[in-house]
């Protein structure tokens, strides 16, 4: 499941030419898809079009799906303009690394759906991901390594940081962070279909090079359920 960042009236960051976000990261989900394709991936969307998608129903789609894995696809953003690289990011069930990337892509998620304050929601939700915190951990490493080999970024480094949106996912997931768009730089060559290709081929890479670390097994299973 390709998770496109933000949508609709969710523009997320943008870059110092006007460059959106939520056109940049749909761009890359849709690159990324035909990429695993062709490698013989069968490719799902959040969202194919401009269309905001409730963070809680992300994870609930790819659920509903019965995906392998699940990828959600972001533009970092600073303060500095020269800040640049890639980051991927898996689940911590607690304190994050980058707080103030937190705050910005957890930005209007709200409390868990049809129950604000429930404690046995969150706790659902945290078992979900729990179950396949190493899975998420080892996708993330194989996918950092791939974008800083093949397309050219500089690593930043693999991550934990208590996402919204990789919550209640039952299956590996990690929210990739593939350029910095507030980066002059990095925001043209986003714009470039010919570095959106080389970035899909780097997360292809990494999804190709996660399954062969794991035998090609399946890695979903129903939370608390039979295997």
């Amino acid at each position: 499941m390709l998770d496109a960042g933000h949508g609709g009236d969710d523009w997320g960051a943008h870059g110092p030419k006007g460059l959106k976000e939520k056109t940049a990261a749909l761009e890359i989900a849709r690159a990324v898809g035909a990429k695993l394709e062709a490698a013989g991936f069968e490719a799902a969307y959040t969202r194919e079009d401009d269309t905001f998608i409730p963070l809680w129903d992300r994870a609930s789609a790819a659920n509903a799906k019965g995906s392998d894995l699940f990828l959600s696809l972001h533009l970092n953003a600073a303060r500095a303009k020269s800040a640049r690289g890639s980051e991927v990011f898996f689940l911590s069930l607690g304190k994050g690394d980058d707080d103030e990337v937190v705050a910005v892509e957890n930005a209007g998620a709200g409390s868990a759906p049809g129950s604000p304050d429930s404690v046995v929601a969150s706790i659902l939700d945290d078992l979900a991901q729990k179950a396949f915190l190493k899975d998420s951990e080892q996708l993330a490493v194989t996918i950092q390594g791939q974008l800083n080999r093949l397309a050219g970024i500089k690593e930043r480094g693999v991550k934990q940081a208590p996402f919204v949106v990789l919550r209640g996912a039952a299956m590996p997931a990690v929210l990739v962070e593939v350029a910095f768009i507030s980066n002059p730089k990095e925001e043209a060559k986003l714009k470039d279909p010919a570095f959106r290709a080389k970035v899909a081929e780097a997360i292809t890479l990494g999804v190709r090079r996660y399954f062969a670390a794991t035998n090609g097994a399946v890695r979903r299973r129903q939370v608390g359920g039979p295997d």
